[in-house]
């Protein structure tokens, strides 16, 4: 680059610099430029990290946190069917009446209310099975055969009406 200079008795003259120079002078503007690069990828990296956000407003960031949770778990929340809305209500049907034994199980009663409990739960799975098989196409329950019943496996199944009295 050439410089200008106006002397006094109102010529101009140009002053060329040398190569040498103007190396040095680039170099230095692209040192310039490289640091106010750096300083402004600083300074965004930090707008931009959360962690100074939650050092500023801590209860802003758990609100929103919170906020953000309940909106996830209100999007993911699982739907409950209906034979789990029944087994629902079966078991608080059934946890309401045994309330009174279980409040008042000290001791030798502790072991029968354990028992009960037990056999309360058996129940509740006999008939989680037999609903989800009826449920799953079973149809309705099927005549036992075998031994010990009264309809061998080469009888027709229909129901017998005797008309003589």
């Amino acid at each position: 680059m050439a410089e200008r200079e106006h002397p006094g008795n109102g010529k101009e003259a140009f002053i060329e610099r040398s190569s040498e120079e103007i190396r040095q002078d680039i170099a230095k503007e692209k040192d310039e430029i490289s640091q106010k690069v750096d300083q402004i990828g600083e300074r965004i990296k930090e707008s931009l990290d959360w962690r100074e956000y939650v050092k500023g407003s801590p209860y802003w960031a758990m609100g929103a946190a919170a906020g953000l949770g309940y909106l996830a778990s209100r999007v993911l929340k699982r739907r409950t069917t209906p034979m789990e809305r029944i087994m629902g209500a079966i078991a608080g049907e059934v946890q309401n009446s045994l309330g009174g034994l279980v409040a008042g199980a000290a001791g030798p009663g502790l072991i029968k209310v354990t028992l009960l409990g037990i056999a309360t739960k058996a129940a509740a799975g006999w008939i989680r099975n037999a609903a989800s098989t009826e449920a799953a196409g079973g149809g309705g329950p099927q005549p036992q055969t075998g031994r010990g019943s009264i309809v061998s496996q080469g009888m027709d199944t229909q129901p017998v009406v005797n008309i003589n009295p």
